[in-house]
Parts: C-alpha cells; structure tokens; sequence
C-alpha cells in the first residue's frame, strides 16, 4: 500500500518538508561564501608558505611598467573545522529523516489524532447487497440510513457486487486503506458484509467465487484486523450472509444458458455454514456480528418469501427489514456511534427564527445563542 503524496491541499509542500529544505539552501549558501577567494590577511595555508610569500622583495617601482602580469596565485580551499562539517551533516540526516518520516509515519500521526477534523463518516464495505443497498428503486437500506443520518454522517458505500473476500482483500482493500489514510473520510462505524459469493455452490453456476470455509474465516479476521491498525477508533460490525430462497434459486437455474443451464449458484444450507463461520469469526476477533441468516430463517416461510427479488437480494421489503435490523444493534452495540448518528451537525433553521430573526438595522452576525440540536 503506497503512501498519499505528501503535499498540502494546495499543492504546496508542509511547512516541516518546506523548512528542512529552507536550512539545507541556507547552509549551502554560508559554505559557498567561505569557498571565496581570501584575502592574504586571513589565508588558511600554513605559516611556512605565508612568510616565504610574504619574503619576497618587491620590484623597484621604476621596472612596474616592464613586468609581465602575474598569474594569481591558486585558490586554497578554506578551512572547514570539523564541528561545521558535523552540524552541516546532521542538518541533512534530520532534513532527510523528515521528508521520509512524513510519509512513512503518516498511518501513526493519523492513530494518535494528528489529523484534521472530519464530519463522522459510516463505511459500507461488502457485495452487492451491500451495492444494491443504495439503489432508490428498491429504498435499499443503505439509501434509509443515508436519508436519517444527513445531517448528522456521510455515508460512504464500497460495496462491489460479485466480490468475494479474497477478492476484496486484493483489490478493493488497497484504495479503501488509501482513501482513510489519506483522510478522505473519518469512519465511526464500519459494516462488514462479504460471504454470499464466497458461499456460492462449488460445483455451481457460480463456481467462480466460491471460496472455502477456512479461508472465509480467514479472510475476514484479516479484514477485520486491517481495519482496526488503520484506524482503531472505529467501531467495526460483521454481518453474515443473509436468507437464500431455494426455490427461486433452482427457476434461476433452467434459465441459464449453455453449460450454467440448471446448475444451481446458491443455497440456504449452504448460506448458513457460512453465516455460523462468520459468527464464529466474529467472536475470535472480538467485534459484534448481526446475524441474518438466523432472524431471516426464523421468520414464517411465507413472510421469507417476500424480502427478495431473485432468491438472494433484497426488495424493499427485505431492505426494510434489513436496516431495522441494522439500527438496531447499533443501538445495542455501539451506543456512541447511536449517538452521534443522532447528533445533527448543523442547527435547524427554528433556531435561527428563535435568535437571529431578520431586522432593517440587523448588520453583524452572531452566532452566541445560536442552540445545536443533540
């Protein structure tokens, strides 16, 4: 993972980078002076040579005229004591540890909050039913909580429809690690939902993405642990893959085409080995899991039938669903981000009406009585 440029929004360099490099032009400058022609009065050369130069008897001015110009006389080096050749190279030792230190160290500055100040984010990381979350046409889930929390968090979605966690590790994981390094968004809470492709049928239509058990579990500690150096302020929820109709699965399966045609992508037995590896994951890793899988499948069979589109992702019914779920252990787990997805960033208007109300001689803002909404 590769390091933001380290220059300012403007495209300046920091201030530290701009002054170590400053002093590095400075000190150039003090050398190239003492490098200058000196003067017989303050030569550095020894004394032999100054009295035998100094020795030489000078022509009778009558013969000025006749004498041929002298070379001047060769350009000694001047004397560095040995105390300015050390301040000169540890001048460059910390210039150079700062320029390195600035990009190396960057993930540590950011751990201990030497960074700016950004508004509350919530990151979906995921599949496509976490992609699909955001779709208007079916009120996705991730679309409610953006509608209740815009005043109060961004809601940033990666989710990536037909990822696995293997694949979401390699490609995906990099440029989101980047942007939060980076400090394109601060995070409060991230939602983990990755294991519908990996729990796809092996010998399936979708034999692809299938990954194995052990590396599912494997592959979500690490994710899970990833986030938390980069970030270990954020609360970080692991959900499980959700409920698979069977039987719309299997009429999914006489429409494909070609040598897919009747091979069945999906199962709900399947879906729940993988749903039981992700709570357990969970647990090892000690971070809160919403189990979806359980409460979909405990539901009657005919309510089931309804939440979904194509046997596997959500309708608006199913999304509905999916994000009470969603606020509701947040409230359980994670009382302040419940808080801070209450509290609003800016006052409402009413406030304004209250104290800042329009008058013909009003000409100064104040902002004293102004009441944030908690």
């Amino acid at each position: 993972m590769g390091h933001p440029q380290r220059t300012s929004r403007d495209g300046e360099l920091p201030a530290i980078e701009f002054t170590a490099i400053r002093l590095g032009e400075l000190f150039s400058t003090r050398v190239s002076m003492v490098r200058s022609p000196p003067s017989p009065a303050s030569s550095c050369s020894s004394s032999s040579s100054s009295s035998s130069l100094s020795s030489q008897p000078s022509p009778p001015s009558s013969h000025l005229p006749y004498l041929k110009p002298q070379p001047a006389p060769p350009v000694r080096p001047a004397c560095i004591s040995s105390s300015t050749k050390r301040l000169l190279l540890g001048i460059f030792v910390i210039g150079a540890f700062i320029s390195w230190s600035l990009g190396a160290w960057e993930p540590v500055m950011i751990r201990v909050g030497f960074h700016h100040r950004l508004r509350p984010a919530v990151l979906l990381v995921g599949d496509s039913l976490t992609e699909k979350g955001l779709l208007p046409s079916s009120m996705g889930w991730a679309t409610m909580l953006q509608g209740d929390c815009r005043r109060t968090v961004d809601v940033v979605c990666r989710g990536l429809a037909g990822y696995n966690t293997k694949w979401y590790l390699k490609h995906a994981m990099p440029i989101v690690q980047d942007e939060i390094i980076g400090l394109s968004y601060s995070p409060i809470l991230i939602t983990i939902w990755l294991g519908a492709n990996d729990a796809a049928l092996p010998e399936g239509g979708s034999s692809e993405s299938h990954i194995p058990i052990d590396e599912y579990q494997e592959n979500l500690a690490k994710l899970v642990l990833d986030f938390q150096a980069i970030t270990p302020t954020s609360r970080i929820l692991l959900i499980t893959p959700p409920y698979v109709d069977d039987a719309v699965q299997k009429k999914n399966a006489k429409a494909n085409k070609g040598d897919k045609k009747g091979l069945v992508s999906h199962s709900n037995e399947m879906a729940g080995k993988y749903a039981r590896a992700c709570v357990d994951t969970a647990k090892r890793v000690g971070v809160p899991v919403l189990d979806l899988h359980t409460y979909f499948n405990s539901l009657p069979k005919r309510k089931r039938k309804d939440l979904l589109e194509d046997g596997l992702h959500f309708n608006t019914t199913g999304n509905a669903l999916m994000y009470e779920k969603l606020r509701e252990i947040i409230e359980a787990e994670f009382e302040d981000v419940a808080q801070k997805l209450e509290h609003w960033q800016f006052p409402h208007y009413e406030d304004f009406i209250e104290t800042d109300p329009w008058a013909p001689d009003s000409t100064i803002v104040d902002f004293t009585n102004v009441r944030v909404r908690r």
